[in-house]
């Protein structure tokens, strides 16, 4: 039985329709995570250089970014629920021609048909969830839509690692789909149908000159690693990029339907969240990628033992989550991204200290307490984000926050990349103190976030957290 518009939503319904939308967003962090516990691998059977295998997650990450403008158009056309299974059925027809890629261009063009379905999967996803608990109760939301971000790095790596030690890496796909199946059925079974909105015209212009901004960022980002155009070229890519942004930002003024609803950025929650916001995952999330290549390529650990490290800053993050509400209600925003964004660069900065003779415990109390940090920052900011969006215009931020999300994540595992590449002689491998370099360049990027969280005004936002959870 489909369930109908409009039925009436209970509090075990919320939970259940959270928990649907969670096994989708979970199978998204595993596929991400087990890519990442495999590069090693996969480089070698498609007999490629290792770090060119990012570009298999920069190519999904910024496919999410391009598209995400549209997801709330297309929910408001067709249907939350409609879109939702659309976007599975997507992502799990790109799983299967990445399982049966030959080489590394249909990896990564299979990679961006998957990013596709991300970018209608994960803000449609977000709207039903928002929807069903309504206003005032964002926070409680975002806590549900958090499991995945804690559960997706601790199975991602184990699992990923399980697979290529006894099967192909293409199995590695596969498991997404009979997950993107089921994910399906339930959310037809249980899922209400929420009442289409009123669409305006498609922005097919504005989408066309954001998503060309955004590929031409990313493209600027990875001309620093391979400046085919010398230094010169990477700065025209770059003012590019920015100037496209610019002219769309003024066409965008005063108009209905705008691809990438910029007036959001007049709230101040929103405008903190989305770009301090960004600016501390470009740092932090830097480290799920980099994490796992010191291990295997630096330190020489097996696939196994590399996982099992990495998977321990999902453990990290479950013990910050009962953490995390207490300190927003008692500190504020402001005094608890602060906090926790010098805790994430002093964290990386630790990992330029280790190499292969330091002691295990040591390893393990840094991975779980960077793991911890990182899901703190990611869950404040995304509750600041929608704190004081209207429910009428939830549709249009998750969308509209989701671009800078997604791309700021593949920004910092780009940089990442591009910083190896620079430091490792062509044909080499990265050594440790390559990777030292990276973490202790990466660990200065979320202090760059402080100034602008400073501009928060903690009381206003305690006492609404406060009144909200």
């Amino acid at each position: 039985m489909v369930v109908p518009s409009g039925a009436p939503t209970t509090e075990s319904r919320r939970i259940l329709i959270a928990f649907i939308v969670s096994c989708a967003f979970l199978m998204q962090g595993i596929d991400t995570t087990l890519l990442t516990i495999a590069i090693p691998t996969i480089a070698n059977s498609l007999q490629v250089d290792p770090l060119l295998l990012h570009l298999a997650i920069t190519g999904y990450l910024l496919s999410l970014a391009v598209f995400m403008p549209v997801s709330g158009w297309f929910a408001d056309r067709f249907g939350a629920r409609a879109v939702f299974c659309a976007a599975l059925a997507a992502f799990t027809f790109g799983s299967v021609i990445a399982a049966m890629a030959p080489n590394l261009p249909l990896l990564v063009a299979a990679r961006v048909l998957q990013g596709f379905g991300g970018a209608m999967m994960t803000p449609v996803g977000r709207l039903l969830v928002l929807k069903a608990f309504g206003p005032g109760r964002t926070l409680d939301a975002m806590t549900y839509l958090t499991l995945p971000v804690l559960i997706g790095p601790l199975l991602g790596p184990l699992l990923g690692a399980t697979i290529i030690s006894f099967a192909s890496w293409r199995w590695l796909f596969i498991v997404n789909v009979p997950v993107c199946i089921i994910a399906i059925l339930l959310t037809l079974r249980f899922v209400p149908a929420l009442g289409k909105g009123v669409p305006t015209r498609f922005d097919l212009g504005g989408f066309l000159l954001v998503g060309l901004s955004l590929v031409l960022f990313q493209l600027g980002v990875e001309h620093l690693a391979h400046p085919l155009l010398g230094t010169w070229g990477t700065g025209l890519i770059f003012a590019a990029s920015i100037v496209i942004f610019a002219f769309y930002a003024q066409q965008a003024q005063g108009r209905s339907g705008r691809a990438l609803d910029l007036t959001l950025f007049s709230q101040r929650p929103f405008r903190v969240g989305v770009i301090a916001g960004g600016i501390g995952r470009v740092g932090l999330n830097s480290s799920a990628f980099l994490l796992p290549l010191l291990l295997q390529i630096g330190f020489g650990m097996p696939p196994i033992a590399a996982a099992a490290l990495s998977s321990l800053a999902a453990v990290g993050a479950f013990a910050a989550k009962p953490v995390l509400s207490r300190s927003i209600n008692t500190l504020g925003y402001r005094t608890t991204l602060v906090t926790v964004a010098i805790l994430g660069a002093l964290l990386m900065a630790s990992f330029s200290m280790f190499g292969v003779g330091t002691p295990l415990p040591v390893l393990v109390a840094a991975v779980l307490a960077l793991g911890a940090t990182r899901t703190m920052h990611f869950n404040a900011v995304n509750s600041l984000t929608y704190s004081d969006v209207p429910d009428d215009k939830l549709s249009v931020s998750v969308a509209s926050a989701g671009v800078f999300q997604q791309l700021s994540m593949g920004i910092g595992v780009s940089i990442c990349a591009a910083i190896l590449s620079m430091l490792v002689p062509e044909g080499g491998l990265p050594t440790i103190a390559d990777f030292q370099m990276v973490f202790l360049a990466m660990a200065i990027v979320p202090l760059l976030s402080i100034p602008l969280l400073f501009t928060l005004g903690d009381a206003r936002l305690r006492r609404r957290t406060e009144k909200t959870t």
